[in-house]
């Protein structure tokens, strides 16, 4: 019965072991600004670019644009011509390339103990401690990239709303899916839109 008691235990915190949101590390920050009304625009000038050009190209760009017009639609916002719009909407993104470590121990402890009434002495010549252990450092080497969603509000020029994700990346998160998911993530506590009109 414990052990029965064990597993299930443990199956209950597999899904929470590993597991991370398409957004990675998440946070929002609301400014003075109201986000008033349900309607945006691109902001004018344009995207800054980043010089990476991972990111500065046109495919990227367009999946990124794709992402954020298809998840502030799903929260009930309307994109018009930037006259007309009540929030600018811009991006940043940027990847950095980072290296992490990983030491694994090898080798057993005092190997080849013998013990005898004066006690247990080391063998193979190392003495009482055992034969020292070896470490295996290995460095990993990874991406991560960040993501920053800006609201705008049109009138007063004021930041309203800002979204930023951080995660370790790799391919799968440059495809519109990837995009889209970690664009889901950081707009989960957005303020919906006004509902349609009709």
């Amino acid at each position: 019965m414990p052990q029965a008691l064990m597993a299930a235990a443990i199956a209950a915190c597999l899904p929470l072991v590993g597991c991370e949101s398409p957004g990675g590390k998440v946070s929002v920050l609301s400014g003075q600004a109201p986000l008033a009304g349900s309607t945006y625009a691109w902001a004018p000038d344009g995207q800054p670019g980043s010089g990476d050009p991972r990111v500065d190209n046109d495919i990227i760009r367009e999946r990124i644009k794709t992402a954020i017009d298809t998840n502030l639609a799903a929260k009930g916002y309307s994109q018009v011509a930037p006259g007309q719009a009540k929030l600018l909407v811009a991006y940043h993104i940027g990847l950095q390339n980072k290296t992490d470590y990983s030491a694994t121990s090898m080798g057993a402890p005092g190997g080849g103990v013998a013990c005898g009434r004066r006690g247990c002495i080391g063998g193979y010549g190392w003495g009482m401690y055992g034969a020292p252990m070896d470490v295996d450092v290995r460095s990993i080497n990874y991406t991560e990239g960040a993501v920053m969603l800006d609201l705008v509000d049109a009138a007063s020029g004021k930041l309203a709303w800002r979204a930023t994700s951080q995660k370790r990346v790799d391919e799968k998160d440059a495809t519109q899916d990837g995009l889209n998911a970690i664009v889901a993530d950081m707009v989960k506590t957005l303020p919906p839109g006004a509902a349609p009109a009709g």
